[in-house]
Protein backbone atom coordinates (compact mmCIF):
# COMPACT_ATOMS: atom_id res chain seq x y z
CA UNK A 1 0.00 0.00 0.00
CA UNK A 2 1.58 3.41 -0.98
CA UNK A 3 1.74 6.48 1.18
CA UNK A 4 -0.80 9.18 1.01
CA UNK A 5 0.16 12.05 -1.45
CA UNK A 6 -2.40 14.21 -0.20
CA UNK A 7 -3.19 15.01 3.79
CA UNK A 8 -6.08 17.12 4.43
CA UNK A 9 -6.07 18.70 7.94
CA UNK A 10 -8.86 20.43 10.23
CA UNK A 11 -7.26 22.37 12.05
CA UNK A 12 -9.87 23.13 14.86
CA UNK A 13 -8.28 20.44 17.18
CA UNK A 14 -5.80 18.43 15.07
CA UNK A 15 -3.43 21.41 14.92
CA UNK A 16 -4.40 24.19 17.28
CA UNK A 17 -6.29 23.64 20.90
CA UNK A 18 -9.41 25.85 20.29
CA UNK A 19 -12.08 23.75 22.34
CA UNK A 20 -12.43 25.48 25.29
CA UNK A 21 -11.89 28.79 23.14
CA UNK A 22 -14.87 27.71 21.38
CA UNK A 23 -17.14 26.39 24.42
CA UNK A 24 -16.16 29.68 26.18
CA UNK A 25 -17.12 31.90 23.33
CA UNK A 26 -20.21 30.14 22.94
CA UNK A 27 -21.42 29.87 26.14
CA UNK A 28 -20.72 33.89 26.99
CA UNK A 29 -22.66 34.65 23.70
CA UNK A 30 -25.50 33.09 24.30
CA UNK A 31 -25.89 33.82 28.19
CA UNK A 32 -25.53 37.33 26.81
CA UNK A 33 -29.00 36.82 24.91
CA UNK A 34 -30.55 34.98 28.31
CA UNK A 35 -29.51 31.86 26.77
CA UNK A 36 -28.08 28.63 28.80
CA UNK A 37 -25.80 26.21 27.07
CA UNK A 38 -24.03 23.93 29.57
CA UNK A 39 -20.18 23.08 28.78
CA UNK A 40 -21.45 19.29 28.89
CA UNK A 41 -23.99 20.13 26.26
CA UNK A 42 -21.43 21.74 24.40
CA UNK A 43 -19.03 18.90 23.99
CA UNK A 44 -22.22 16.11 23.23
CA UNK A 45 -24.04 18.43 20.52
CA UNK A 46 -22.04 21.26 19.61
CA UNK A 47 -17.98 20.23 19.19
CA UNK A 48 -16.78 19.96 15.56
CA UNK A 49 -19.38 22.45 14.44
CA UNK A 50 -19.14 25.98 13.00
CA UNK A 51 -20.94 28.00 15.52
CA UNK A 52 -24.45 28.72 13.60
CA UNK A 53 -24.62 24.78 12.95
CA UNK A 54 -23.86 24.46 16.40
CA UNK A 55 -26.35 26.58 17.85
CA UNK A 56 -29.08 24.74 15.81
CA UNK A 57 -28.03 21.53 16.80
CA UNK A 58 -28.11 22.63 20.91
CA UNK A 59 -31.91 23.85 19.63
CA UNK A 60 -32.46 20.35 18.28
CA UNK A 61 -31.35 18.71 20.96
CA UNK A 62 -33.32 20.88 23.53
CA UNK A 63 -29.55 21.74 24.93
CA UNK A 64 -31.05 25.60 25.20
CA UNK A 65 -32.70 27.06 27.00
CA UNK A 66 -34.40 29.25 25.89
CA UNK A 67 -34.48 28.33 22.85
CA UNK A 68 -33.45 31.45 19.72
CA UNK A 69 -35.41 31.89 17.05
CA UNK A 70 -33.40 32.83 13.30
CA UNK A 71 -32.65 36.10 14.23
CA UNK A 72 -31.22 35.67 17.61
CA UNK A 73 -29.84 32.58 16.53
CA UNK A 74 -27.55 34.89 13.84
CA UNK A 75 -26.82 37.28 16.40
CA UNK A 76 -25.45 34.62 18.74
CA UNK A 77 -23.20 33.49 16.15
CA UNK A 78 -21.97 36.81 15.88
CA UNK A 79 -21.33 37.36 18.59
CA UNK A 80 -19.50 34.09 19.74
CA UNK A 81 -17.65 34.45 16.44
CA UNK A 82 -16.73 38.09 17.48
CA UNK A 83 -15.80 36.61 21.86
CA UNK A 84 -13.36 33.64 19.97
CA UNK A 85 -11.52 36.23 17.59
CA UNK A 86 -10.46 37.71 20.84
CA UNK A 87 -9.49 34.93 22.58
CA UNK A 88 -7.12 34.05 19.37
CA UNK A 89 -5.65 37.73 19.88
CA UNK A 90 -4.17 36.54 23.28
CA UNK A 91 -2.76 33.79 22.20
CA UNK A 92 -3.43 30.04 20.85
CA UNK A 93 -1.21 26.65 21.93
CA UNK A 94 -0.29 23.96 19.32
CA UNK A 95 -1.25 20.27 19.70
CA UNK A 96 1.04 18.42 21.17
CA UNK A 97 3.53 17.56 18.22
CA UNK A 98 2.06 19.40 14.99
CA UNK A 99 4.49 21.57 14.17
CA UNK A 100 6.98 18.39 13.69
CA UNK A 101 4.16 16.59 12.31
CA UNK A 102 3.73 18.98 9.70
CA UNK A 103 7.11 18.97 9.05
CA UNK A 104 7.27 15.09 8.53
CA UNK A 105 4.48 15.20 6.14
CA UNK A 106 5.24 18.04 4.10
CA UNK A 107 8.69 16.25 2.54
CA UNK A 108 6.66 13.84 1.01
CA UNK A 109 2.66 14.53 0.57
CA UNK A 110 0.65 18.00 -0.36
CA UNK A 111 -1.09 19.49 2.85
CA UNK A 112 -4.26 21.41 2.79
CA UNK A 113 -6.23 22.57 5.40
CA UNK A 114 -10.09 21.97 5.47
CA UNK A 115 -11.34 23.56 8.39
CA UNK A 116 -14.85 24.54 9.58
CA UNK A 117 -13.78 28.11 10.42
CA UNK A 118 -14.70 31.14 8.32
CA UNK A 119 -11.51 32.61 6.52
CA UNK A 120 -10.65 35.54 8.49
CA UNK A 121 -10.93 33.06 11.75
CA UNK A 122 -8.28 31.07 9.88
CA UNK A 123 -6.01 33.04 8.59
CA UNK A 124 -6.03 34.44 12.43
CA UNK A 125 -5.49 31.27 13.77
CA UNK A 126 -2.71 30.37 10.95
CA UNK A 127 -0.20 33.54 11.64
CA UNK A 128 -0.50 33.23 15.37
CA UNK A 129 0.62 29.86 15.03
CA UNK A 130 3.47 30.60 13.08
CA UNK A 131 2.25 28.23 10.20
CA UNK A 132 0.75 30.34 7.34
CA UNK A 133 3.49 29.12 4.75
CA UNK A 134 2.77 25.46 5.06
CA UNK A 135 -0.09 24.46 3.20
CA UNK A 136 -0.79 23.94 0.00
CA UNK A 137 -4.53 25.19 -0.25
CA UNK A 138 -6.98 26.49 2.66
CA UNK A 139 -10.35 25.87 2.81
CA UNK A 140 -12.45 27.39 5.05
CA UNK A 141 -16.25 27.43 5.47
CA UNK A 142 -16.58 30.46 3.66
CA UNK A 143 -15.82 28.41 0.46
CA UNK A 144 -18.42 26.09 0.99
CA UNK A 145 -21.84 28.37 1.95
CA UNK A 146 -24.40 26.10 2.93
CA UNK A 147 -22.28 23.06 2.31
CA UNK A 148 -20.08 22.69 5.68
CA UNK A 149 -18.92 19.49 7.65
CA UNK A 150 -20.37 17.15 7.64
CA UNK A 151 -21.11 17.30 3.81
CA UNK A 152 -18.32 16.52 1.60
CA UNK A 153 -17.62 19.73 -0.70
CA UNK A 154 -15.11 21.16 1.36
CA UNK A 155 -12.86 18.15 1.23
CA UNK A 156 -13.72 18.04 -2.52
CA UNK A 157 -12.73 21.15 -2.89
CA UNK A 158 -9.44 20.79 -1.32
CA UNK A 159 -8.78 17.62 -3.60
CA UNK A 160 -9.89 19.27 -6.41
CA UNK A 161 -7.29 22.41 -6.07
CA UNK A 162 -4.70 19.99 -5.00
CA UNK A 163 -5.09 18.36 -8.55
CA UNK A 164 -4.47 21.60 -10.74
CA UNK A 165 -0.75 20.51 -9.41
CA UNK A 166 -0.76 16.96 -9.81
CA UNK A 167 -4.19 14.69 -10.42
CA UNK A 168 -5.43 13.23 -7.02
CA UNK A 169 -7.89 11.10 -6.07
CA UNK A 170 -9.70 10.90 -3.28
CA UNK A 171 -8.43 7.35 -1.91
CA UNK A 172 -4.72 8.94 -2.39
CA UNK A 173 -5.21 11.06 0.62
CA UNK A 174 -6.17 11.14 4.34
CA UNK A 175 -8.04 13.28 6.23
CA UNK A 176 -7.11 14.63 10.16
CA UNK A 177 -10.48 15.31 12.18
CA UNK A 178 -11.07 15.86 15.53
CA UNK A 179 -15.04 15.87 15.51
CA UNK A 180 -17.88 13.19 13.82
CA UNK A 181 -18.89 16.31 11.69
CA UNK A 182 -15.58 16.37 10.02
CA UNK A 183 -14.77 12.48 10.24
CA UNK A 184 -18.48 11.42 7.98
CA UNK A 185 -17.80 14.93 5.64
CA UNK A 186 -14.09 13.13 4.80
CA UNK A 187 -15.35 9.70 4.53
CA UNK A 188 -18.54 11.03 2.44
CA UNK A 189 -15.98 11.96 0.07
CA UNK A 190 -14.47 8.93 0.09
CA UNK A 191 -11.65 9.92 1.90
CA UNK A 192 -9.78 7.97 4.93
CA UNK A 193 -9.61 9.66 7.53
CA UNK A 194 -7.85 9.55 11.45
CA UNK A 195 -9.32 10.75 14.04
CA UNK A 196 -6.61 13.24 15.89
CA UNK A 197 -7.31 14.28 19.81
CA UNK A 198 -8.59 13.54 22.59
CA UNK A 199 -12.24 12.19 22.34
CA UNK A 200 -15.24 9.93 23.72
CA UNK A 201 -15.08 7.44 21.27
CA UNK A 202 -18.90 7.78 20.02
CA UNK A 203 -17.39 11.18 18.15
CA UNK A 204 -14.61 8.78 15.97
CA UNK A 205 -17.14 5.99 15.21
CA UNK A 206 -17.00 6.36 11.71
CA UNK A 207 -13.18 6.96 11.16
CA UNK A 208 -10.61 4.71 9.97
CA UNK A 209 -8.62 5.24 12.61
CA UNK A 210 -7.40 7.23 15.86
CA UNK A 211 -4.48 9.13 17.06
CA UNK A 212 -4.22 10.62 20.21
CA UNK A 213 -1.70 13.38 19.14
CA UNK A 214 0.82 14.51 16.19
CA UNK A 215 3.72 13.80 17.92
CA UNK A 216 5.14 11.07 16.04
CA UNK A 217 3.72 10.82 13.11
CA UNK A 218 4.95 9.76 9.68
CA UNK A 219 3.35 9.24 6.21
CA UNK A 220 3.60 5.63 6.50
CA UNK A 221 1.92 5.46 9.96
CA UNK A 222 -1.17 7.41 8.70
CA UNK A 223 -1.43 5.02 6.18
CA UNK A 224 -1.76 2.10 8.53
CA UNK A 225 -3.97 3.67 10.36
CA UNK A 226 -6.07 5.25 7.03
CA UNK A 227 -7.81 1.55 6.14
CA UNK A 228 -9.18 3.40 3.30
CA UNK A 229 -12.45 1.91 4.25
CA UNK A 230 -15.87 2.32 2.34
CA UNK A 231 -16.94 5.87 2.17
CA UNK A 232 -20.01 7.19 4.27
CA UNK A 233 -23.21 7.75 3.17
Amino acid sequence: MTAPRAILIELEGVLVETHALRRDALVRALDEMGAALSPVDFDDHCHGLPVRAAITAAITVRALEPTLDATDTDLAAVRAEANFMRAVGTGLKLVDGAREAMVALRAGAALAIVTRASRRETDAMLAMSGMEFEFDCVICSDDVPGAEKPEPLAHQSALARLSRRRAMRARDAIALEDGRAGIVAARRAGIPCVAVGNMPAFRALDADGYLPTLRGVTLESLDALGGRGDPVT
